[in-house]
């Protein structure tokens, strides 16, 4: 090891990468409409003011944050978070186009998080599901 700072980056276009999956044995349950939730055991006293308190605002209606998106789930900003350094944020809003070129640099052994902000809209989400690729001067890591 030089000492040099290791490059994590996106891959082209134009690159050969194999899309791998990790396998689940998790099953998401059955997509149920938030009326439909509510709707089921009522007469459970317990049930029904437990599902109220979960549910909060969305019980009286649909909650929806953005009337001009359509999709359930809108992720505002994805960031790089490293102990005694400032949080690398993506703002992922915008213009996607010019994130393909923003890199973040990890050092290999330096422990990180991924912090992802978002806002879920309409309907309760099932299954969402986060895949990370990691690249190593452009070879995907294990």
């Amino acid at each position: 090891m030089s000492g040099e700072p290791e490059v994590a980056r996106t891959p082209e276009e134009g690159d050969e990468t194999e899309e791998e999956e990790i396998k689940s044995s998790y099953k998401p349950p059955p997509e149920k409409t938030i009326e439909e939730i509510l709707a089921a055991d009522q007469e459970d006293e317990s049930l029904r003011k437990y599902k109220e308190a979960l549910l909060g605002q969305a019980q009286s209606g649909l909650v929806i944050v953005e009337p001009n998106d359509p999709r359930k789930v809108i992720v505002k900003k994805l960031a790089l978070c490293v102990a005694e350094r400032d949080d690398l944020e993506l703002d992922l809003s915008g213009d996607l186009t010019d994130l393909k070129k923003q890199v973040f640099v990890i050092k290999e052994g330096v422990q990180y998080r991924i912090r992802i902000d978002f806002i879920v809209q309409r309907e309760i989400v099932h299954g969402l599901k986060y895949v990370q690729k990691t690249y190593r001067l452009g070879v995907p890591g294990k």
